[in-house]
Parts: structure tokens; C-alpha cells; sequence
């Protein structure tokens, strides 16, 4: 019954300690950043996904699920999403859950996923009768924010690095 519990696999091995200083550096950084620039200009530059972005961020960078693609592109379309079907459906239960079934879908389509963005049409969904979300939402927090982890990542991932980050850029204008 607990096999599930005390498998035989065994763990991911723990990472240097260089790395684990990485992360450390890494997120706070960058989310000081964020809060520090919306403070600064008055804009919304961060929001509850970009936690998890900077796990992958700092912990897997070398993930797919971690290159500037998948999180420019992932957070941009799955709130672009969450926003569509606010806007044309409203928050309610088949409309949440079919807004993230579609940014899912989108994503794997556009070949940007990241699973922190998969929780952008519920922010924007479950917090809808709080917060009144206008289609610059868009560019405040999300493409802001998601351009500036981006940047922050690069230059903390790229300091006395064994590999370099990222595997690869937007990829816009790659084949197939």
C-alpha cells in the first residue's frame, strides 16, 4: 500500500553548494527586483507564478522548461488566455478550467510551455471579482516581469558557470 512512498529509486543528488548559493542569489534577486521596480515606477511587475518561474530559473536552468522562450512566451499566451475568457466567458467554473486547459494546449503548440504558467489564468480568473484586470495586464506584470527574470537569470546563471544559460534564446525565427 505505501510502496508509492519507499520506492528504490533514489533521490536527484544534491547540488553543489555553488548552485545552491545560485538559487539563493537568484531569487532573491530577482524578486527584489521586481518589487523594486514596481515600486519605483508604479507598475505591477510581479505576480504569484514568477515564484515558481524562478525555481526552474535558478534550480533546472538547463530544463526546456526554463529557457527565455518558455517563459517570455509561456507566461505572455497563458495570460493572454486567462484574459480572453475573462473577458468573453467570465469566471466561472467551466471558464476557469477550460482557460487552462487551452494555455496548456497553446502552449505545447507554440512550444513555449512552463508550468508556472499554466497558474496564469487562475490568477487571473479567481482574483477577477477583486482586481479589475485590463488587457495591460499583459505588459504589467507579465511580459515586464517575465523579460526582466530573463535578464536578472542571465546574468546570475552566467557567473563562474559551468554551463552556460540559456540553452537557447526566443527562437522566432527557427525552422520546424
Amino acid at each position: 500500500m505505501f510502496s508509492i512512498f519507499m520506492g528504490k529509486e533514489k533521490l536527484a543528488p544534491r547540488p553543489a553548494y555553488a548552485d545552491i548559493l545560485r538559487g539563493l542569489i537568484g531569487g532573491t534577486l530577482s524578486i527584489a527586483l521586481l518589487l523594486g521596480l514596481g515600486q519605483w515606477s508604479g507598475h505591477l511587475w510581479i505576480m504569484a507564478p514568477f515564484g515558481a518561474t524562478c525555481v526552474l530559473l535558478y534550480a533546472v536552468s538547463q530544463s526546456p522548461l526554463a529557457q527565455p522562450r518558455n517563459i517570455i512566451l509561456g507566461h505572455f499566451v497563458s495570460a493572454l488566455i486567462g484574459l480572453v475568457f475573462l473577458k468573453i466567458l467570465g469566471s466561472h467554473f467551466i471558464s476557469i478550467a477550460l482557460a487552462v486547459g487551452c494555455a496548456i494546449a497553446l502552449m505545447q503548440l507554440l512550444r513555449c510551455v512552463h508550468p508556472p504558467a499554466g497558474a496564469n489564468p487562475l490568477v487571473i480568473l479567481l482574483t477577477a471579482q477583486s482586481v479589475n484586470y485590463s488587457w495591460g495586464f499583459l505588459i504589467f506584470p507579465v511580459l515586464t516581469g517575465a523579460v526582466a527574470l530573463v535578464a536578472i537569470a542571465w546574468l546570475v546563471n552566467n557567473i563562474k558557470a559551468s554551463q552556460k544559460w540559456p540553452l537557447y534564446g526566443l527562437g522566432f525565427w527557427q525552422s520546424k
